[in-house]
């Protein structure tokens, strides 16, 4: 148990999370539940103070107030299926505010049978670059989380994206996507339309993600219409949307057949 006189005074620690939405009219009725129901609640979570141990200092522990900078970028499909083909809104601290902007999105046409989701995905890589760049002190001192959360229903493009602004990512296709990732040690969830199983996506939860851990899967009973795998994010589940645990079957002992003399 730690008591007030093991914890040292907070430190900060700084979480960078960049959600990823597909912007279609598909989406449109979907996200706002989905936004309601569980991303806030992952947000919440990000913004919870943790204790950790303090390092080489026996039964000493440190309270670490998370400074949580969400940033976003709505891709949708190519014009002039959609009027925009990506928008971001690059990172802030201020929830309140990042909420609003949220909420008050215009989701685009287009996007029937293919977004840019690659194209996205490179919109969230430029903004950790740009932060890298601009808040070089945050950058190397306190940023201890990096997330990129894709919400997505719709498969990609097979071809590089194409609204890159930095030239480093010129020609980027998924499969380079996920090796800069693991470059930046970013921490890739997904957030899925059930039943549109995208093989091209999904595979990112493992080629994108450093750690070999199997992602967090979010019971159904607490998001209906999504499936959410979330990496380096744990999440508490409420004990009414928990799903039971299967009950061992008791194996019977062996009978011994009588032997024949």
């Amino acid at each position: 148990m730690v008591t007030p006189k093991q914890i040292r005074p907070a430190q900060r620690c700084d979480i960078l999370c960049v959600l990823v939405i597909e912007s279609t009219q598909h989406m449109q009725p979907l996200f706002h539940e989905l936004y309601d129901s569980i991303i806030t609640k992952i947000i919440t979570q990000l913004r919870t103070p943790t204790i950790v141990e303090s390092a080489g200092k026996k039964n000493q522990t440190t309270k670490a107030s998370p400074s949580v900078r969400l940033g976003v970028v709505f891709f949708g499909d190519y014009y002039p299926y959609s009027t925009q083909t990506c928008s971001t809104q690059y990172f802030t601290s201020n929830y309140r505010e990042f909420s609003k902007t949220i909420k008050a999105h215009n989701f685009c046409q287009g996007g029937q049978l293919r977004c840019a989701v690659t194209d996205g995905l490179v919109g969230a890589l430029e903004m950790f670059d740009d932060f890298a760049e601009f808040d070089p002190e945050a950058h190397l001192a306190n940023v201890q989380q990096r997330h990129v959360i894709l919400v997505s229903s719709t498969p990609p493009y097979a071809e590089p994206c194409r609204e890159n602004i930095h030239m480093r990512y010129d020609g980027f296709e998924l499969e380079d996507v996920a090796k800069r990732m693991r470059e930046l040690k970013l921490s890739f969830s997904l957030i899925q339309e059930r039943g549109s199983k995208i093989e091209q996506v999904e595979s990112l939860l493992k080629s994108a993600n450093v750690s070999t851990k199997s992602p967090i899967e979010i019971p159904k009973a607490m998001s209906p219409s999504f499936e959410v795998r979330l990496m380096g994010i744990d999440l508490p589940i409420p004990p009414e949307f928990a799903e039971p645990t299967p009950q061992a079957v008791p194996i019977a002992p062996a009978v011994s057949q009588p032997q024949q003399h």
